[in-house]
This record gives structure tokens, C-alpha cells and sequence, in this order.
């Protein structure tokens, strides 16, 4: 009889409110359950809470505490400043958290996501690891390479301590140690990744499961009128001003319009409904993407990749930050989006932008990519990488 085997799952551990690193672990991780194996998370935060009440096993983890600044996100560096990813106490505790869930759980092997630490204890405790690749997060990425040297002090400590290569950059901890790198993209979408060793490209992980379940209790009777989703993450528009600015646009519009609010360190309260207009902090988008003709978004990954495995054209608003700039250009250029700048999100150019959008050649565009994402094995190609990884 096959021995049964673990999988431990480190998602991107911020807690200033971004919530996809957890939804698509979430999403691998019901996967791999399916395929019989025994799955745990090392998680902190209102994050933590949240994956417990998926149904799974959660170790305590101290999350990091973001700088609360208002700053634009140049390079990858910036982001790990930003979240307080190099606070020499959080790397110190991170990794003996990590390190004892390790001896506790006993892994066959590790999947992460966007988590310096992990390199490191995945290392120490000699456990193969599958981690999420990106061109942004590259080391060579121009806006990152420059930063050669920066805030690596901290982090080079703890890989002297456990006799680790050091680093010259902090990117070098976020996937290019890893046994295998997973792109879920397109080569379409990040031509530049092609090259990466032991890169695969899986398409897509995103968390695909129809829980109807988590729906609002609202949803099933609300207004029959044409769907647009909206999730804006943790970026240059704040919850105060993005919920005015949607309350204003869509108050009596002929759309019925879901905000996903996340778990914002500066929301404190949810905004007020209107009829039409709902804001929830988490939304299960597979639940409501059936429905859904339109999204805005912040330009993030994950949701790109919603938007384009459904076939539903979008508006982007990444703001000044590296990452969400690059996925919302590279949709703009395949013309499966409109991307906004930031002093574009108010109620007039809103409302123009998205007649354009749904009356335009957006959605055929998307349903083309659809298809080509569709060929790709997605999620169910990650597990079996994972899967076949953990008998290294």
C-alpha cells in the first residue's frame, strides 16, 4: 500500500490583506486531499484563521507587520520592505516556526509562495520544495537587479548561521533555490520566464472550486441586472476612497456590483450597501463568475488569470506598483483589458471605460485566451509536480 504523503504549504505570510497566495494554496491544497495525501498550512493572522475555517491544519506563525506607509511599490525589494519581510526578529521567528512545524508535520516536500524563509528551512530540515516563479520576481528583472545588496544584512545572518550560500539580492529567496518553479501564466503573458531553469508552466492556479456554500445569504435574490466583480487588494486606492468612488459610480446604474474588500489593514468596518452595490470581505469568485461580465481589478496575478481562464474582460488599476504594472500592460497589449491609471478611477471615466470594455472585442479576446489557458493542465498539473517532487 503507497505510504500516504504530506505536503506542507507556506503561502505569501503578509497580513496587510492580500488574500490570493491563500486562495490558490487553499485551491492546491483540496486538490491534493482528493489525491489522498495529507496537507497542513504554517500561517499567521487573520489568514490563519481563515484557512482553519476551510478545514485544515494550521501551525501558528508569527506574520510580519507591514511598515503601514504610503509608497509606491518599485521592485520586488520594495514589497519585502513594505511588509516587514526584513525585520531581523521576523526572519529569526519565522524560521523557527517553520522549522518546528517541519519536525512536527514531517513533510515530504513544501510548496510556497512569495516567503524568503522558506528557501531557508526547506534547506536547514534537507526537504525538496516546489515554489510560484514570476519575471517580476526575478533577480534579473531590470527594476530588481539594481537593488543588488539591499536589506540582505538580515537574512544573511540566518544563512551564515545554518550554513547557507549567502545572497547578493533579497529576490534570490523567493523561488530561485527552489528544486522545481512553477509559472502559472502563459508564455504569452511573461515571454521573459522561458528561459528559467527547471521552470514549468502550469497555466493557472487558482483555487476553481464551486462552493456555493460561501456565497452571502443576499445573492441568490439579489437585483437581476448585469454583474460586475471588483477586488482592488492592498494598493495605491485605499478602502475609504475606493468605496466612495464605487458607491458614486454605480448608485443607480443598471449593474448590481460586488466589491471583494479582503482582509485590508486599514479596513476596520465594511463599507454600507446600497442595493445595488455590496461589499464583502471575501467572495468565492468561482461561485460568481457564471454571473459575472465584468471585472476591475488591481491587476494582480491571480485574478488575471480568472479573469482569462472565464473569458471575462476587465479594467485594471495597478497603480505604481512593479508587478500589477506588468500584468495589466501585458493585458492591455493582447487586448483582453483597459488598463487606468490611478487618477483615472472616478465615477465619469469609470462609467465610459466600461461601456467601452463590454460593448467592445474584450470579451472575444478573452475567450480566445480562454482556450489557450484551458490547454494547460492548471491546478491539477501543479499537484501532479508537487506529487512527483515528493518522491525526489
Amino acid at each position: 500500500m503507497e505510504r500516504e504523503r504530506r505536503i506542507m504549504i507556506l503561502p505569501s505570510p503578509p497580513n496587510s490583506g492580500s488574500i490570493g497566495s491563500v486562495t490558490k494554496s487553499i485551491g492546491i491544497a483540496r486538490a491534493l486531499v482528493k489525491r489522498g495525501c495529507k496537507v497542513c498550512f504554517v500561517m499567521g493572522g487573520s489568514l490563519g484563521d481563515f484557512i482553519r475555517k476551510q478545514g485544515f491544519k494550521v501551525y501558528e506563525y508569527q506574520a510580519p507587520i507591514p511598515t503601514g506607509k504610503e509608497q509606491t511599490i518599485n521592485n520586488l525589494v520594495d514589497f519585502i520592505e513594505w511588509t516587514g519581510m526584513t525585520d531581523e526578529e521576523y526572519i529569526e521567528q519565522s524560521i523557527k516556526a517553520e522549522l518546528a512545524a517541519i519536525r512536527d508535520f514531517k513533510p515530504d516536500v513544501i510548496f510556497a509562495e512569495a516567503r524568503p524563509t522558506a528557501s531557508i528551512s526547506a534547506r536547514i530540515a534537507s526537504i525538496p520544495t516546489v515554489m510560484i516563479a514570476s519575471w517580476p520576481c526575478n533577480p534579473e528583472h531590470p527594476l530588481n537587479s539594481k537593488e543588488s545588496g539591499r536589506s540582505i544584512r538580515a537574512y544573511n545572518n540566518q544563512l551564515v548561521k545554518y550554513n547557507q550560500k549567502e545572497i547578493n539580492n533579497l529576490t534570490e529567496l523567493f523561488y530561485m533555490r527552489a528544486d522545481v518553479k512553477l509559472a502559472p501564466t502563459l508564455p504569452e503573458l511573461e515571454p521573459e520566464m522561458k528561459n528559467i531553469e527547471a521552470i514549468k508552466f502550469v497555466g493557472y492556479i487558482l483555487d476553481i472550486e464551486n462552493d456555493n456554500s460561501t456565497l452571502p445569504n443576499w445573492y441568490d435574490n439579489w437585483l437581476k441586472l448585469p454583474q460586475i466583480f471588483i477586488y482592488l487588494s492592498v494598493s495605491a486606492l485605499s478602502p475609504v476612497l475606493y468605496s466612495e468612488v464605487i458607491t458614486e459610480t454605480f448608485k443607480d446604474k443598471p449593474f448590481r456590483v460586488i466589491c471583494g474588500c479582503g482582509y485590508h489593514y486599514q479596513l476596520k468596518s465594511l463599507p454600507t450597501n446600497l442595493p445595488n452595490v455590496k461589499f464583502e470581505r471575501y467572495v468565492s469568485v468561482p461561485a460568481i463568475i457564471k454571473d459575472t461580465s465584468l471585472i476591475i481589478f488591481h491587476g494582480g496575478q491571480d485574478t488575471m488569470l480568472t479573469s482569462l481562464l472565464h473569458g471575462v474582460p476587465s479594467i485594471t488599476i495597478p497603480g505604481q506598483h512593479y508587478e500589477r504594472d506588468y500584468n495589466s500592460s501585458k493585458l492591455a497589449e493582447l487586448g483582453a483589458s483597459k488598463k487606468l491609471p490611478v487618477h483615472a478611477f472616478r465615477p465619469t471615466r469609470l462609467n465610459s471605460v466600461i461601456e467601452e470594455v463590454m460593448n467592445g472585442d474584450y470579451r472575444f479576446r478573452c475567450r480566445e485566451l480562454s482556450q489557450t489557458l484551458s490547454k494547460y493542465g492548471g491546478t491539477e498539473q501543479c499537484v501532479d509536480i508537487i506529487l512527483s517532487t515528493a518522491c525526489m
